[in-house]
């Protein structure tokens, strides 16, 4: 019953925000957007799938609909994904478009349970390996697929591969084809950095236009009905609906990891001051499944590329969501028959690209020079996805992770040897990491100083950074070039003293950063209570305790805790991990609420991925940017003192406002 509770008490809490929040207007422009992005994706999805093109349509605009309403992320964008797709045109070929429906009322049914049995809190334990050889098998198998579509013949890719030394069949390919689908994919590449740019629906209204004006003799998306179907229960014969549960289940774990991790995703992006709610986000993917397969519709789940575009558009509320779906509706009922003229070969062109993007090498590689046998896990799973043998290369994928993971551990628990430092020293660092710059060099008080010269000690600031009138620095803090203090936070160096913030770091809305007394960490020579290096982002209402040492470029996630650690550069510690009395490598991702309280567990933290380093470098070129504009701001206003710099044996004198 508490349970219940709690996914009605936040599914309430986010509806009130909508009607509280003056944000339709916001809304509706990046609901605008997405669904720009969302209709020639669902298409394609659909029709490689060998489905009708209304089955991707429907199930973006119902499923979106209803996951929008009930859902536990609210800027989650609901739809069909590449991540499904090729196990969707499995059923496709063995159950036909009716056992694809009746495959979504199983998925859904299979969420719902999952919810019931607060089974999103279990995300976090399915290895990463695992996760990024299926992407990269899905990547493949999509190639696979679409490579013969894009060249207009029927091919299959191995057969291609066999006929590349005789040159006579470049006379089968259907140039027409070719250009249209590589229009389309260099439009899409071309523009990537604009997130709020539509290009692929921009790219296939090009071809589209240019293509029927001409009369090019090209394989089109065909009839789309105008009219919505009424709900019903698809009908296969009792024999098939074993055959199909047994297809299906693995289909609907993966639907539901790819929603959570999508949320996971969007929480990231968004900042979210309040996470998402996983077992909610179960239940609204269940039902939007349910209701997609009761209208006939396909598959559908979270989906990463429409979320990331809803919330760079500046979406605030789930409003966005519900009304691109809307949108979706309304171009199946007026649009009609101008997407029957869409050409196959610029959907093929379209997924295309999307399966390159699914491909990641660059994590095979990075696993196999770290861990051979994450990496051979990496492998099984990719395998098993693009033989067709997906739960086979699943489970082992997922087995030999987790060997790995057990022969790790029992060797770190064997042989640990870790150095002895001086008392008070919790960690030594024998260098400052690449550029790294020091405003200022400082010798410690003696132990028996009281804690009024502590708080005397004011701030030593580069002219460059910006201290929030809302916010509390402390004592002896020393703050590089353009590091941002925002409004609420405290940065209090009154027991352990001192602390440093290297230059381009932000510390953002109610983050506390204090420590212990007489405890340090010793960076190249010096001695600091908390030292933060460049680069750093520190995400709201996040503790940071020291003795404590965060590396260059890492990101430290909303409400999370680092107490008594030292992380090391390029890491990124999730929303609400807790991080205590661990060394943690360079290079290393803790989960969202993750406990990380014993060596062993953080010697087995996986790898960033780029998403994470990427994002990092986001937030970060943001507060940059705030930066300069509060200053701006302030001195326009005259808010500014300016008092010069103190260095190297002098008190430090912080900008007054």
């Amino acid at each position: 019953m508490q349970k219940f509770q709690s996914l009605w008490l936040f599914w309430k809490q986010s509806w009130l925000d909508v009607l509280r929040s003056p944000s339709l207007p916001q809304d509706g422009l990046s609901a605008v957007t997405v669904a720009a992005v969302a209709l020639p994706l669902n298409i394609a999805l659909a029709v490689a799938c060998g489905l009708p093109p209304s089955a991707g349509l429907l199930a973006g605009a119902i499923g979106g609909a209803i996951a929008a309403i009930f859902g536990g992320a609210p800027l989650q964008v609901t739809g069909p994904a590449a991540a499904l797709n090729i196990m969707v045109l499995s059923i496709t070929k063995d159950f036909g478009a009716a056992g694809v429906a009746a495959a979504c009322l199983i998925i859904g049914f299979v969420q719902i349970v999952l919810c019931s049995l607060a089974a999103g809190r279990f995300i976090r334990f399915v290895p990463e390996a695992v996760l990024a050889g299926f992407t990269t098998g899905v990547g493949l198998k999509l190639l696979d697929n679409q490579i013969p579509e894009f060249l207009g013949f029927n091919y299959t890719v191995f057969e291609l591969a066999t006929m590349l030394k005789r040159p006579s069949w470049l006379h089968e390919v259907s140039w027409l084809a070719v250009v249209c689908g590589l229009f389309v994919a260099l439009l899409v590449t071309t523009f990537k950095p604009y997130k709020r740019f539509p290009a692929a629906l921009v790219g296939i209204a090009i071809v589209t236009a240019v293509s029927v004006q001409l009369n090019w003799h090209l394989d089109r998306v065909g009839t789309i009905p105008a009219l919505l179907p009424l709900p019903m229960i698809p009908s296969i014969s009792d024999q098939q609906w074993l055959n199909l549960c047994l297809a299906t289940l693995p289909l609907a774990l993966l639907a539901a990891i790819e929603s959570l991790l999508s949320a996971q995703a969007v929480d990231r992006m968004a900042q979210a001051k309040k996470p998402h709610h996983p077992d909610l986000e179960l239940l609204g993917q269940g039902m939007a499944n349910i209701g997609s397969g009761l209208m006939g519709g396909m598959p559908v789940s979270g989906v990463v590329v429409r979320s990331s575009v809803n919330v760079q558009c500046g979406a605030r509320t789930r409003l966005s969501a519900l009304l691109h779906a809307a949108i979706l509706l309304c171009s199946i009922l007026f649009l009609n028959e101008t997407m029957a003229t869409i050409p196959l070969s610029a959907l093929a062109g379209l997924l295309c690209v999307i399966g390159m993007r699914l491909i990641e090498f660059h994590t095979l590689h990075h696993l196999w020079r770290e861990h051979r046998v994450q990496a051979l896990a990496f492998l099984l799973t990719a395998a098993g996805t693009v033989s067709g043998h997906l739960m086979l290369g699943l489970a082992l994928g997922i087995l030999v992770a987790w060997l790995g993971h057990w022969q790790s551990k029992k060797a770190h628990k064997d042989v640990q040897v870790r150095p002895v430092h001086p008392q008070g020293i919790r960690a030594v660092i024998k260098g400052p990491e690449k550029n790294q710059r020091r405003p200022g060099h400082y010798h410690l008080p003696a132990p028996s100083h009281h804690w009024l010269s502590q708080i005397r000690e004011r701030a030593q600031l580069a002219a460059s950074a910006f201290i929030h009138q809302k916010a509390s620095v402390i004592g002896r803090v020393v703050l590089g070039e353009h590091v941002h203090i925002a409004a609420e936070s405290s940065v209090r160096a009154d027991e352990g003293s001192p602390f440093f913030i290297g230059s381009n770091s932000n510390i953002q809305d109610g983050v506390v950063i204090h420590a212990l007394k007489e405890k340090w960490v010793h960076v190249a020579g010096e001695d600091w209570a908390v030292f933060i290096g460049e680069d750093v982002s520190v995400a709201h209402q996040a503790l940071i305790h020291g003795p404590c040492y965060i590396g260059d470029h890492s990101f430290i996630g909303f409400q999370a805790v680092v107490h008594d650690s030292v992380v090391g550069s390029h890491c990124y510690v999730g929303i609400g991990a807790v991080v205590v009395g661990v060394e943690v490598e360079a290079g290393r991702y803790v989960p969202h609420g993750a406990v990380v309280d014993s060596q062993a567990k953080a010697d087995q933290l996986p790898p960033v991925t780029d998403a994470h380093r990427h994002f990092n470098e986001d937030v970060v070129d943001v507060n940059k940017g705030l930066v300069s504009a509060y200053r701006r701001h302030h001195e326009q206003q005259g808010k500014i003192k300016r008092t010069p710099v103190a260095f190297a044996g002098t008190r430090a004198v912080a900008d007054r406002f």
